[in-house]
């Protein structure tokens, strides 16, 4: 095999090689479709420096409430207040749920679970919080199906409003954190 047949092969296996590499990701993640990729301009990516970057995508395309930043399959719930959008940790603003072997703690997993896991979630991250709390998770309101699961949580009794946090929280003067009203705590963060 002379040069210009190396050279010949060479390129038929970069060619191959590229095929795999990136035509057949893209049909696995968008099919024979790939109109959907097109539509990545409208994905606005934002990030948030704690001690390292967080990345939120937002898809406001698929969303059906105002305000939602996140968009995704709730993959798991850790407890009452604290669950998984595509994989990103989120923290339920101003709601506390009982923690692990506190009394209550079953009963707002499973009530959280039974209302969003494997179901459509949706992430109002709270403007007040920004930049995520101390574990790297985002807070804010999460929409279940269109069920605002900090809302529910509060009216079914199975959690308090965190009133810590009311002086900094976009949510605060929402009708189910009426905690925050009542409350004259001002915390400095």
């Amino acid at each position: 095999m002379g040069d210009r047949g190396k050279l010949l092969a060479f390129y038929v296996l970069s060619t191959y090689l590229l095929f795999i590499f990136l035509i057949v990701p893209l049909q696995i993640t968008y099919g024979n479709d790939f109109s959907e990729l097109t539509q990545s301009s409208q994905v606005d990516n934002r990030f948030y420096s704690d001690s390292k970057q967080t990345l939120v995508s937002q898809k406001i395309n698929r969303s059906t409430t105002n305000g939602v930043e996140l968009v995704g399959n709730v993959t798991y719930v850790v407890d009452g207040d604290t669950l998984d959008i595509n994989g990103i940790r989120v923290r339920l603003s101003l709601v506390d749920t009982p923690e692990r072997g506190q009394p209550g703690f079953k009963e707002a997993k499973e009530f959280v679970k039974s209302l969003c896991l494997g179901k459509n979630g949706e992430l109002d991250v709270d403007d007040g919080q920004r930049r995520g709390d101390r574990y790297g998770r985002e807070i804010g309101i999460v929409y279940c199906n269109g069920v605002n699961i900090n809302e529910k949580l509060v009216n079914e009794g199975l959690a308090r409003i965190l009133t810590d946090y009311c002086d900094i929280s976009e949510f605060s003067n929402q009708k189910w954190a009426a905690a925050c009203s009542n409350s004259s705590m001002t915390v400095a963060h």
